[in-house]
């Protein structure tokens, strides 16, 4: 019995350091490249390094940290390639989730996305573009009634942390992208299901375009 209890108490200090790292690093606070040291992290949380190294042995698995020799553990630095490939990710998982959810919309999912977009338009700030662009997509995907990818999908999101998020943002233009958000609406409004989709990727994959624009002048910057 109390080895029971010794069990569930590493496994609830385990969970507890996975997710205030992982919410560290997906809020940007800990930034990319930056260090993850286990002592400190084990005095915050008040638990021995064990569980915290077992944490960052999980978010490793998920590409969200990296151990260096003689380094330890740091914040995964991603690439243009890495935005693209999550952006494929998104097309072929979206596009499927619009797909199932359009024949299912009900005026209630309609009068919450058109909320959204006023919103979205109305916003001023980057992070507000960003967390309303991400509550967006995910109403329109919801009817679909198929939690397991509408949960898939907001992981991809996640993946790419809200502070990368606000790359893609920074790289899209907010007036094209409410005006594309405007007729996905209106195609799903009509049950259009095979106009619906075309209007996402091709929105998903514009976005792909400006985000490799972006890193290019980013890049030219750096070598000038």
């Amino acid at each position: 019995m109390a080895q029971s209890k010794v069990v569930k108490k590493t496994v609830s200090a385990t969970q507890g350091a996975y997710a205030e790292i992982k919410r560290m690093i997906l809020d940007g606070v800990l930034p990319e490249g930056s260090p993850v040291r286990q002592d400190e992290v084990a005095a915050q949380l008040g638990i021995s390094k064990i569980p915290v190294r077992e944490a960052l042995m999980r978010l490793q698995s998920e590409g969200l940290v990296r151990f260096n020799q003689n380094v330890g553990a740091t914040v995964t630095t991603l690439t243009v390639d890495d935005f693209i490939e999550m952006l494929d990710m998104r097309i072929a998982l979206e596009c499927r989730a619009l797909e199932l959810a359009v024949p299912n919309f009900s005026s209630v999912d309609m009068e919450r996305a058109r909320d959204l977009l006023s919103a979205y338009h109305a916003a001023i700030t980057p992070e507000e573009w960003s967390d309303l662009n991400a509550q967006f997509h995910l109403t329109l995907y919801e009817p679909a009634n198929r939690p397991r990818l509408v949960a898939t999908i907001q992981s991809v999101q996640e993946h790419m942390g809200r502070m990368l998020r606000l790359r893609v943002t920074r790289a899209a233009e907010q007036g094209r992208s409410h005006e594309e958000h405007l007729k996905i609406l209106e195609a799903c409004e009509k049950r259009d299901v095979k106009e619906s989709v075309k209007l996402l990727r091709r929105h998903i994959e514009q976005t792909q375009r400006e985000v490799q624009g972006y890193f290019r002048a980013i890049n030219r910057l750096k070598a000038s």
